[in-house]
């Protein structure tokens, strides 16, 4: 029936905390997506959608917690 090994997540984001100066934006935010998954990132206005979306990118302030992509980290990075 062929492997039943999960397949790790290409980006994977664990216990995320964001930051725009002092203001505390995200709170803890994990999630995972594995090669050829669609996934919708969904909320009302003000739940972190579009500050998730920048700290993948390296646009805001990643304080807290580790954002990987296929095998490498991106913490840190621009």
């Amino acid at each position: 029936m062929g492997d039943s090994t999960p397949e790790r997540a290409l980006l994977r984001l664990a216990d995320v905390h964001a930051f725009y100066g002092l203001a505390h934006i995200l709170h803890g935010v994990s999630l995972e997506l594995r090669r050829g998954e669609l996934t919708a990132l969904l909320g009302r206005n003000g739940a972190g959608k579009t500050t998730t979306l920048r700290s993948i990118m390296g646009l805001a302030r990643v304080g807290q917690g580790e954002i990987g992509f296929d095998h490498s980290v991106l913490n840190g990075r621009p």
